[in-house]
């Protein structure tokens, strides 16, 4: 196996274990949020992190085998999060905002960590979904930027 191949194993590997790791992540922040709007934020997060989890163990698989990633359909846009409900308060708000915190910072990671397998990538379908990817990581961390901004002025969390 080449180089080049076994580094992008390794960090397709990393990739999907980071993705494991952020679902848990969430899970555990919806579990402390006080708010029904806080614990259903998180847990929606969590799913999305699911959600790349499932995609990066499926381009582990097919990358294994050395089949090209087909791309069959048009990759979705992030549907809006939340119900339409205009905000709750946070009684647990601090910590909440530690956790968002925290959040921030790993989808900052994850976008950086996606680009660099992107580009590691020889097949187009491959490095489109790794784009895709981060693009998803820096969508979540806008959302996660406005809700950091109204818990940490208004102590809501606030649903666009």
């Amino acid at each position: 196996m080449s180089e080049s191949k076994e580094n992008v194993n390794a960090l397709l590997h990393e990739a999907m274990e980071s993705e494991r790791k952020a679902m848990e992540f969430y899970k555990n922040a919806s579990s402390k949020a006080k708010s029904h709007v806080g614990k259903q934020f998180f847990n929606e997060l969590a799913e999305f992190e699911h959600n790349h989890y499932q995609k990066v163990k499926h381009i582990i698989e097919l990358h294994k085998e050395g089949l090209s990633i087909e791309i069959t359909s048009k990759e979705q846009p992030i549907p809006s999060i939340g119900p339409e409900v205009k905000g709750e308060i946070e009684s647990n708000c601090d910590e909440i905002v530690d956790v968002i915190h925290l959040a921030i910072e790993s989808e900052k990671s994850a976008q950086h960590r996606y680009i660099q397998i992107a580009n590691m990538f020889d097949d187009k379908g491959a490095k489109h979904i790794f784009n895709t990817l981060a693009t998803d990581e820096k969508n979540h961390q806008k959302i996660l930027e406005d809700k950091f901004y109204h818990l940490s002025n208004k102590g809501t969390i606030i649903w666009e």
